[in-house]
């Protein structure tokens, strides 16, 4: 099976664009001025609370939109644009992949050889949302494709995907470099002390 490219991604995902970033904004704001957010011990509770805020703010912004419908799935939520499309919502890791619990399920998203739902060669990617490093403010919201634990590549959503800085599949393989077609340091023959001698 062949991976999406950004830009087919990027095709089908543009139009909805400023509505998935309102429900990321509005998801992090219910989050932050929760009582309880300064004063929680564990990052993965935030998480939780941020990603069924995500949830909740989604079926509100999406599911009455055309070309696109909410797949609900062993307790996740995912969306089907245009019958290609199949995304979920996750943190985003320092590795560039979403945060996730090892399920069966799970395993079948990331695997890019699995079909789901039934339709052939459905696209999967992640919406992978990044706090700033003092979890103010949300920094970002990419859109991350991924083969297991691999990270195919990623692009920031409201940004055109920039192909160029994409990471290819296979390793780029070094050159050596050309050399020269003369010497580097070319060295001048020493006097001799006979010459020393014809120019006094």
């Amino acid at each position: 099976m062949s991976h999406p490219t950004a830009d087919d991604v990027y095709r089908h995902l543009e139009r909805f664009e400023q509505v998935l970033m309102s429900l990321h904004l509005k998801a992090w704001d219910r989050l932050i001025s929760n009582t309880a957010w300064p004063t929680l011990v564990f990052q993965r509770t935030g998480s939780g609370l941020m990603h069924d805020f995500i949830a909740q703010e989604a079926s509100t912004a999406l599911d009455a939109l055309p070309g696109i419908r909410r797949i609900t799935h062993d307790k996740s939520v995912r969306y089907l644009v245009e019958d290609k499309v199949l995304f979920r919502f996750k943190r985003g890791t320092r590795s560039g992949l979403g945060s996730n619990i090892d399920t069966q399920a799970n395993d079948d998203f990331i695997d890019a050889k699995v079909d789901l739902l039934g339709i052939a060669h459905i696209w999967k990617v992640e919406l992978l949302w990044y706090p700033n490093r003092l979890r103010t403010k949300l920094d970002r919201v990419e859109v991350s494709a991924r083969d297991g634990k691999r990270r195919l590549w990623a692009y920031t959503l409201g940004k055109r995907p920039d192909v160029e800085t994409l990471p290819l599949d296979l390793p780029i393989i070094p050159t050596a470099p050309a050399l020269p077609t003369q010497g580097l340091v070319t060295i001048k023959p020493r006097p001799s002390a006979a010459d020393n001698e014809e120019s006094e």
